[in-house]
């Protein structure tokens, strides 16, 4: 996940997070497919995070 976040713009960790959801530093030690498949088993803040990563607007 890391190597995703480094494409992306620093000001994607700013944004509002759902109350409960793991932090970015936490989201860090995760593989893309762990936070897929968490968006895909409806825990907590992941679908948000992947909306998040996903969104053009975050790009470098």
């Amino acid at each position: 996940m890391i190597d995703i976040l480094n494409q992306k713009k620093g000001s994607i960790k700013q944004a509002q997070l759902p109350e409960g959801s793991p932090s970015w530093d936490e989201i860090n030690q995760m593989t893309g497919k762990e936070v897929e498949s968490s968006a895909n088993a409806n825990l907590k803040g992941f679908k948000a995070m992947r909306k998040l990563l996903s969104d053009r607007r975050f790009d470098k």
